[in-house]
């Protein structure tokens, strides 16, 4: 439950310029407070004092300035989320969104407006024989702003490079797969085949519904496991994270000796979120989804920028290859208590599925392209270093599934010599003999 509010935070829009919409409110009553009482007078150099007048035309000056700096910031964000949305994949907009960097400034901005205003607001008339620092602190806080502006210009600049994209989508999925490898290395984890290998023992069954609609973002299996080791139960996971579930959908089958909780569907349900998007912090898979699509967008015959989709299938290769590295090619994971007790079995898809729905789009849709064939087996040379044997003979059908929709029958001499050249290199890594 802890992580489903983790993940509610993060992907909250308004978050960060809250935060600093409430520090900067917080700074304009202490700032207030010390010039009602004349705090700064001996501590503060004379030449950061002002006359009440002459901050108040300061602060106002300041305050139309940072809206105009923030409406141009919102203008700048929607423009580069259009940007986002039709050349590369809507599914690529929360990178951006969520980029802290843009959050950042933008909290910036509103925190310098609502200083400003709220300076103005509780600065007395009856000030007037004082000397305030409201407006030094707010000629501060615009000089912050104007460098976050210029950092926010350059950010933005970096970010619309197709290029620095393929590259952030890369590390995320990297970050998730290296989460995953942390729980399959630990004594109380275990790759399984068919959920028989568990070793269940119970009696009963009972089938749990999903509450609500919408796609699998997060799991909380550390919480199942606590509660399935206090409760003397074993609970299945039926679904994958990622997976679309409705209200019809079985989410939890519970293992169960004939005592369970009355309300326990609405506390399993807790322990799942759901949202109308996919999520990839517990889910690789739609990392590398967004990949694909950045490289199915890039050799459409709109855009025609078969190099972009070079550089995603390397990218796509890399992390795959990390992948088939982490992972056992079983369907489901054990999770064991303290005491080696199986209490939880969740779903996972199989390495070669995986394999397949990352590279049937774009073997389809690059199928006239000898560098895009080029580039997938390269990809399978990459996947292939890191592939225990069996999945290794998987690899080798999946090349010969490319080359059967590849149109092989328009290649010219050189470019035959050239593929030829790439299977033999492809064959060595495999260990597959000609």
């Amino acid at each position: 439950m802890v992580k489903k509010t983790v993940l509610r935070v993060r992907q909250s829009f308004w978050l960060m310029p809250g935060i600093y919409s409430l520090l900067a409110f917080l700074l304009a009553l202490l700032v207030i407070y010390i010039d009602h009482y004349e705090l700064a007078q001996g501590i503060v150099p004379d030449f950061m004092l002002t006359n009440v007048q002459l901050a108040q035309e300061i602060l106002g000056t300041i305050s139309g300035a940072l809206l105009t700096m923030t409406t141009i910031t919102f203008s700048t964000i929607m423009i580069v989320l259009t940007t986002y949305s039709s050349q590369f994949s809507p599914r690529t907009l929360n990178n951006f969104v969520n980029n802290p960097v843009t959050m950042r400034v933008l909290g910036i901005f509103m925190g310098g407006f609502v200083y400003s205003i709220f300076s103005l607001l509780f600065m007395s008339e009856t000030w007037n024989e004082g000397q305030v620092i409201s407006a030094a602190v707010g000629v501060m806080i615009a000089f912050i702003c104007l460098a976050f502006f210029a950092y926010f210009i350059h950010n933005v600049a970096n970010s619309i490079q197709v290029s620095t994209l393929i590259r952030e989508i890369t590390e995320g999925a990297l970050k998730v797969i290296k989460s995953q490898e942390e729980t399959l290395k630990s004594e109380y984890t275990n790759v399984i085949d068919q959920r028989k290998d568990a070793g269940f023992t119970y009696e009963f069954v009972r089938d749990v519904k999903c509450r609500g609609f919408g796609y699998v973002q997060l799991t909380d299996y550390d919480g199942l496991l606590k509660y399935a080791s206090e409760k003397g139960l074993a609970i299945e996971a039926n679904f994958l994270n990622g997976d679309f579930l409705t209200e019809e959908s079985i989410a939890f089958r519970i293992h169960h000796d004939g005592e369970i909780d009355e309300d326990i569907e609405k506390v399993l349900n807790q322990y799942l979120r759901l949202g109308k998007e996919r999520s990839s912090i517990q889910d690789p898979e739609f990392a590398l989804q967004k990949l694909v699509e950045v490289a199915l967008r890039a050799i459409s015959p709109a855009v025609n920028d078969p190099n972009t989709a070079r550089i995603c299938i390397s990218y796509l290769g890399m992390a795959l290859a990390d992948l088939c590295r982490v992972r056992s090619n079983g369907r489901y994971i054990a999770y064991y208590d303290g005491d080696m007790q199986p209490r939880i079995i969740g779903k996972q898809k199989r390495t070669m599925d995986i394999l397949y729905l990352s590279f049937y789009q774009i073997s389809h849709y690059g199928r006239q392209d000898i560098s895009i064939l080029f580039a997938i087996i390269d990809a399978f040379k990459l996947i292939g270093k890191s592939a225990d044997d069996s999945l290794k003979k998987s690899i080798w059908e999946l090349y010969i599934y490319n080359m059967e929709k590849f149109n092989s029958k328009e290649l010219k001499e050189l470019d035959q010599l050239y593929l030829n050249e790439k299977k033999r290199e492809l064959s060595t890594v495999l260990g597959i003999a000609l």
